[in-house]
């Protein structure tokens, strides 16, 4: 019997008729990662919702909150790390849009704190490290808590606001993951995947329009139209 949870509000269809909006618990989810449903993850989800704030000016993204890795959770979700240390951050705001496309050659644990829509694309879409296309992508419905299992290098980047208020989402990563370059880690321009490496552990092509993340060094190389969720009002 499938889960009511994970079903796509009525309304959210409505106001976005041009996007079809899938389900975590479809078969295309498959293709992108695992819903992850046996953690407890109540202390943080209300921590998170409490500590953190939605700015309208824009994304605010955290790597590593200390109150954060200091729940039962951390512990919990190493395993699906390989046991390696983890990073637990949050990402909230009022996007909208694509914008771009990133990926970590890692896993990364998603856990909605908020209803969202997370858009999301098969690494084999980018071509040649260079172009990838929009209408590659898909959207995907995330409900307040539910905790999706990224696999390593799927294309993905914020989250898009399904009401008008925006969005609030905890991000868990391997240790280090979208911090700075440096050193060593700055990329060797001979090699086709370096020109897109933005972070470590992060390589991210950015939509021409976007062009707050091009001045910051991202690649411009995410073609087409950028795509937008229209947020439901209640």
């Amino acid at each position: 019997m499938r889960d009511e949870r994970y079903k796509v509000p009525k309304s959210l269809i409505q106001a976005n008729l041009m996007t079809k909006l899938l389900s975590l618990d479809s078969s295309r989810a498959n293709r992108y990662g695992r819903l992850i449903e046996n953690l407890d993850t109540t202390e943080l989800l209300e921590l998170a919702d409490r500590m953190t704030i939605i700015d309208p000016a824009g994304n605010t993204y955290v790597p590593s909150v200390p109150e954060f890795e200091r729940t039962s959770l951390y512990k919990a979700v190493l395993p699906l790390f390989g046991g390696m240390p983890i990073e637990i951050g949050y990402c909230n705001g009022p996007n909208q849009t694509i914008n771009g496309l990133e990926y970590h050659k890692s896993p990364e644990l998603f856990i909605a704190v908020t209803d969202c829509v997370q858009f999301l694309c098969e690494p084999e879409r980018l071509q040649n490290f260079s172009i990838c296309h929009t209408s590659d992508v898909e959207a995907f419905y995330f409900p307040k808590g539910a905790a999706f299992l990224l696999h390593p290098q799927i294309l993905h980047l914020a989250p898009c606001s399904v009401h008008a208020d925006g969005f609030k989402s905890i991000i868990i990563l391997p240790e280090g993951t979208n911090l700075p370059l440096e050193g060593t880690n700055v990329p060797d321009n001979e090699d086709p995947e370096s020109k897109i490496l933005f972070k470590r552990n992060k390589w991210m092509i950015a939509h021409p329009q976007r062009t707050q993340l091009i001045s910051q060094g991202a690649y411009s190389g995410l073609a087409g139209e950028n795509r937008r969720i229209v947020p439901i009002s209640e």
